[in-house]
C-alpha cells in the first residue's frame, strides 16, 4: 500500500472538485493527486488510492464511499479544506461533512471557504475550528 493523503478538499459538486484537483496538478506536479466523486466506477479511484496520493479531492458522498471500502485512509491527513461549505448544505451533504471531519486527526489545520455563514457553517466552525479567524468580504 503507497502513501496516505497528507491533504482533503471536500467540494460540493463533481466539477468544483475536478476544477480544484486540476489546479493542484497545474501548480504542484509533483504531488499525486486524485480527483473522486460518484457517478463514475469506484474500482480506478480505489487503485489509485492503493497506489498512495498526496491530495484527495472529492465530494463527501463519493470519500464516505471509499472510507467505508476501507480504500481511504485519513489517519495522515495534515490539512482539511471545505470549498464552499454552504452549497454542501444545500445539496444535503452536512451529514457526510461531519462524518469524514470526525475521522480525520485531532491536529490538522482546517479551512473552510463559503459565501455566507448559516447556523449549519457557524456550528461546524464551533466544533471543528481552533481560532477560527473569520474573513468577511
Amino acid at each position: 500500500r503507497g502513501r496516505n493523503p497528507l491533504a482533503l478538499v471536500m467540494a460540493p459538486t463533481r466539477e468544483l472538485a475536478r476544477q480544484v484537483e486540476k489546479e493542484f496538478r497545474e501548480s504542484a506536479p509533483v504531488l499525486d493527486t486524485i480527483c473522486v466523486y460518484g457517478g463514475v466506477p469506484i474500482s480506478s479511484q480505489m487503485r489509485t488510492l492503493d497506489y498512495g496520493v498526496d491530495i484527495v479531492v472529492g465530494t463527501p458522498g463519493r470519500i464516505i464511499d471509499l472510507l467505508k471500502r476501507g480504500a481511504l485512509n485519513l489517519s495522515e491527513v495534515q490539512f482539511v479544506v471545505l470549498d464552499e461549505a454552504d452549497q454542501m448544505l444545500a445539496v444535503g451533504f452536512d451529514e457526510d461533512v461531519e462524518v469524514i471531519l470526525e475521522k480525520l486527526p485531532q491536529n490538522r489545520q482546517s479551512m473552510m471557504f463559503s459565501a455566507t455563514m448559516p447556523s449549519w457553517i457557524r456550528r461546524l466552525s464551533q466544533k471543528y475550528l481552533k481560532n477560527p479567524l473569520v474573513i468577511d468580504l
